[in-house]
């Protein structure tokens, strides 16, 4: 069945190929917008996630093709469109705002045309996202069952799960045989992923109390179904069937390939030891960052903002009057029990009430560095058990304003005695207001953006999502926030965080450097247990380059901000400022830069 999906898929792109649109010569912009929603309409022809997110309640029993031959097909598909752009556009014919969106369009289909250059070098799956954790997610989130055609839509697609998993395979093959493999450390982070999704009831001997934990999402959607309890029964019987058949085997084919990478892989670093690592290095800084700069100014920059950073710690420190150094200060954060709640329910409920109560401090003050609240409303809650243990600290989910769902602050708290409570007000503004949640539900919700600049790609976008949220971390000061000293520690740990990226990051893949000297310069420099600077470090290994994403785009938005007040003196108004960065939804730097201009032009103007 899963082959038949992908020949209809292959059949769409053939056609989108086939049957190129002609666009007149006069440069309107309503035929721009029509050739930007064209592009958006085939990425959701080809993603169920996506199209599920667009069309809340529409669901289709399919997964996307990731076998190389469509792989292929898009690839040629985006060289069309980038010469049906140049060809049929004269950007001098547009207004600024066309203008802008031709170039960031035209900036984006480029990358993805360098992206499938190095096709094989991208890891496949990381801890944070990949297919192993995309089918749980999109079962359990993004498709609903409110019908009996909901359930066989839902079925269907559960059964595609083997189909899926050995197309996957088979591309992790391919890359073997090029020499291309993961780290070694990284493995058994992913194992720990994939086998958490792939046991428990009633995929193994497990009693019910252990439920996998899509089939406990899905037995809860069945019992809430409005049909006869026989119907009830049919449909639990037949999704057991498909998870105990089609789901566990596609987990434990990919658990399989995982295990003989572990055992094979020559890989023990950073991807300069693949082949072309070097040059692929530089193409991950260049795409995460949005900028040209070269990893030996990523390191540089790291270096210098670590030993700023360190310096307003110390005069934190010497506030409260400790009387030790810096890394004495460090570990007295790491140990002191003050700092921490019990490892317990009762602890991870108390921390929860407290970070509830911080972000509605947020919420009450919004206005004054915004014109308007966010258009959805924001909550906090404990990151899922089959994801929490790999993840990261935090965690935003989008909500959703037609299902008057809210978004949500999502925090990793399996093991307390990691989520030290002066971090607690820096990482809820940078997943919630004013940062992910204010910024993501801003642009999702505005009616005036074309789809495809809603739509974020982590490859793309990072500098721009992550540098927004970094800079709300610091700008939550000017809201009120970090009226405790430790609290505003916390904050700073944060930004040394990011900074220390910077480094870690581009030592690993740049400098050569080791996966213990990498956790070492980690544990000398900040405040974060051993732990917690493995699990840092493994994740640099997977995902490399995305790291140094975060600093460099707070950076930018801070020298923005600073070119615009002094430009604009008497006339600069934050909340202008912030929406000049925001409205246009998710661009790269360099345009975000070029609006920001173009906005202090404007404003001068009038």
């Amino acid at each position: 069945m899963f082959k038949r999906c992908l020949s209809v898929v292959a059949l769409l792109a053939a056609q989108s190929i086939a049957t190129l649109p002609v666009y007149g010569q006069n440069g309107q912009s309503s035929e721009l917008d029509q050739f930007i929603e064209a592009i958006d309409v085939h990425d959701t022809s080809l993603n169920p996630r996506r199209a599920a997110l667009d069309e809340p309640g529409s669901q289709r029993p399919w997964w996307r093709d990731i076998s190389d031959e469509a792989l292929d097909r898009e690839a040629q598909w985006t060289r069309n469109q980038l010469d049906l752009l140049r060809t049929n556009f004269d950007l001098e014919k547009l207004d600024a705002k066309e203008q802008f969106r031709y170039r960031v369009v035209e900036d984006e289909l480029e990358l993805r045309l360098e992206r499938d250059k190095w096709r094989d070098h991208s890891y496949p799956l990381n801890q944070i996202v990949g297919l192993h954790l995309q089918v749980a997610g999109t079962l359990t989130k993004n498709h609903p069952i409110n019908s009996a055609a909901d359930v066989e839509t839902y079925l269907e697609r559960v059964e595609l799960v083997d189909d899926l998993f050995t197309v996957q395979v088979e591309r992790m093959q391919v890359r073997n045989a090029k020499g291309l493999y993961g780290p070694k450390d990284v493995y058994p982070r992913l194992l720990e992923g994939a086998r958490n999704l792939s046991s428990g009831y009633p995929l193994d001997k497990s009693s019910k109390q252990n439920p996998n934990p899509v089939w406990e999402d899905f037995e809860a959607k069945i019992a809430a179904l409005d049909v006869s309890n026989k119907d009830k029964k049919a449909f639990l019987k037949r999704g057991k069937n498909a998870f105990t058949g089609p789901f566990k085997a596609g987990y434990q084919k990919l658990i399989a390939q995982l295990e003989n990478e572990m055992n094979t892989t020559p890989m023990d670093g950073g991807v300069w030891q693949m082949p072309q690592g070097d040059a692929y290095y530089e193409f991950l800084i260049r795409q995460f960052t949005t900028t040209d700069m070269k990893p030996a100014e990523i390191h540089q920059l790291g270096l210098d903002e670590v030993a700023r950073i360190h310096k307003e710690m110390i005069a934190i420190k010497d506030k409260v009057g400790f009387e030790g150094n810096l890394p004495a200060f460090f570990e007295f954060l790491k140990t002191d029990p003050q700092f921490y709640l019990p490892n317990t329910d009762a602890g991870r409920a108390e921390y929860l009430a407290r970070a509830e109560a911080a972000l509605d401090k947020m919420k009450a003050n919004v206005t004054k560095v915004f014109y308007k609240a966010p258009p959805i409303d924001v909550v906090v809650r404990r990151i899922e058990a089959y994801r929490e243990k790999s993840s990261a600290g935090a965690l935003y989910e989008s909500g959703s304003l037609e299902e008057s769902r809210p978004g949500a602050a999502l925090i990793k708290l399996d093991d307390m005695s990691s989520v030290p409570l002066f971090d607690m007000e820096a990482l809820l503004y940078h997943e919630g207001i004013p940062g992910h949640h204010m910024q993501i539900s801003s642009i999702m919700t505005d009616p005036d953006l074309p789809g495809l600049f809603k739509k974020s790609a982590w490859y793309s976008n990072s500098a721009f999502v992550e540098g927004w949220a970094l800079y709300a971390e610091t700008l939550a000061k000017e809201m009120g926030a970090y009226q405790d000293p430790y609290s505003e520690f916390g904050r700073l740990a944060g930004e040394l965080w990011r900074a220390c990226r910077l480094v870690v990051d581009s030592g690993l893949h740049y400098k050569r450097w080791d996966r213990e000297t990498a956790v070492a310069y980690l544990n000398d420099n900040t405040a974060s247990s051993e732990e917690a600077n493995y699990r840092a470090v493994d994740r640099y290994l997977a995902v490399p380059g995305q790291a140094t994403s975060f600093k460099v785009g707070m950076i930018r938005f801070e020298e923005k901000r600073d070119e615009a007040k002094e430009a604009l003196g008497d006339k600069f108004d934050i909340r202008g400022y912030h929406q000049a960065v925001l409205e246009n939804g998710y661009v790269p730097l360099w345009a975000m830069s070029d609006w920001v201009d173009h906005w202090i032009a404007e404003t001068k103007a009038k």
